[in-house]
């Protein structure tokens, strides 16, 4: 009889934990830590089809994304000028990638201190900064997002306040490749600058 009970009570309790799971939309992101200037959260996956585009009700559960649907080819490895497709760069991060994207208005020098230290270790790495259409974004940018600077990897997302470079190469260190959670472990030779 006690077993009966104490496995009606697991039922009930497990019922309820999906329940509040499928209401939140899978779970809410998780604080994972400062680092430096850093503050590391963790998202719930929200999958990994391929799709040419997102529905126009469609948001990411993270900003920037940190996984969900994506361009079934990925971006090319490099240091951008210019904004590149969340929808794209969701597709590095599946292959253990880690984005490096700063708002509008970070300054040029911090941009050039990111630039340089992206030279000395530029395997799986991409940097660029961030789109300013809330259109492309599909998702929601967090107060002073065009101050910031955001590390992304497969259901992680750092927001630093500047560029520390040990911050950064902590967090290079725990998502980028094969040892990130990345669900499409490529070794990182195969994520070379200029290549998807």
């Amino acid at each position: 009889m006690l077993f009966i009970a104490l496995g009606a009570a697991i039922v009930v309790v497990a019922a309820g934990v999906g329940i509040v799971m499928a209401v939140r939309g899978g779970g809410a992101a998780q604080a994972s830590g400062v680092d430096g200037p850093c503050v590391r959260q963790t998202f719930p996956p929200q999958g990994r089809q391929h799709v040419q585009e997102l529905g126009k009700s469609f948001r990411y559960n993270s900003f920037p994304p940190s996984s969900g649907p994506h361009y079934p080819v990925p971006a090319v490895y490099n240091v951008y000028d210019q904004p590149v497709p969340e929808i794209r760069l969701v597709h590095n991060l599946e292959h253990g990638a880690v984005e490096v994207q700063y708002g509008s208005k970070v300054p040029q020098s911090v941009v050039q201190e990111i630039v340089t230290w992206y030279a000395k270790s530029p395997l799986g790495l991409i940097v660029a900064p961030l789109p300013t259409s809330a259109s492309e974004l599909h998702a929601t940018p967090p107060p002073d997002a065009d101050k910031k600077i955001f590390l992304t990897a497969w259901t992680h997302v750092a927001t630093c306040t500047t560029f520390d470079e040990q911050a950064f190469a902590n967090f290079l260190d725990d998502y980028r490749g094969p040892k990130g959670d990345g669900p499409e472990k490529f070794p990182l030779s195969a994520l070379q600058p200029g290549g998807t």
